[in-house]
């Protein structure tokens, strides 16, 4: 699948992941691979202390600490298009959840929590995406990106958000 896919694509599905949830060991061991982490410490030089080596308890206790500062407990920076863009993020919610209901888009076990304007799932969705289509999609619902990838660029503190952030300007 991964040779169909554009760069937008790829970039888009790894943010998806990063933003999805806390981060885990299987994500993790994704990032590490060679080529991947390489690509990485391009984007961000400040995570290759991170893909350099075996992550332990208090690796994953700091970024799940993290995450839950910056997304969930009182946010300061919300992945949520209501965080940024009230009067459409309606319409946006709904788009996906018909998308949802009418079983075109079918999302893994850890996306389906996720609220329908959260911008993990809305990047899920634009990764599926080609030609127009992504495009329109884009424009659509994620005109809020760079509002989004600005504060987490402000706000976070761990090397791997702050990838996030420098991601987001190319999606």
């Amino acid at each position: 699948m991964l040779s169909y896919m554009t760069p937008e694509s790829v970039v888009a599905q790894l943010a998806a992941s990063l933003l999805a949830h806390e981060i885990d060991a299987s994500l993790i061991a994704s990032l590490q691979q060679p080529e991947t982490a390489l690509i990485l410490q391009k984007i961000e030089p400040r995570v290759a202390p991170l893909l350099d080596k075996e992550w332990n308890s208090q690796d994953f206790e700091d970024a799940a600490v993290e995450y839950c500062r910056l997304f969930i407990l009182d946010p300061v920076a919300p992945a949520r298009a209501a965080a940024y863009n009230e009067k459409n993020s309606l319409e946006v919610a709904g788009r996906i959840q018909f998308m949802l209901d009418s079983g075109f888009l079918e999302l893994p076990e850890r996306f389906k929590t996720l609220a329908p304007d959260h911008v993990a799932l809305l990047l899920l969705v634009y990764s599926t995406l080609q030609g127009d289509d992504s495009i329109q999609f884009k424009s659509d619902n994620l005109a809020w990106l760079p509002d989004f990838s600005g504060r987490l660029e402000t706000e976070c503190q761990h090397p791997l958000y702050l990838l996030v952030a420098q991601i987001l300007r190319v999606v």
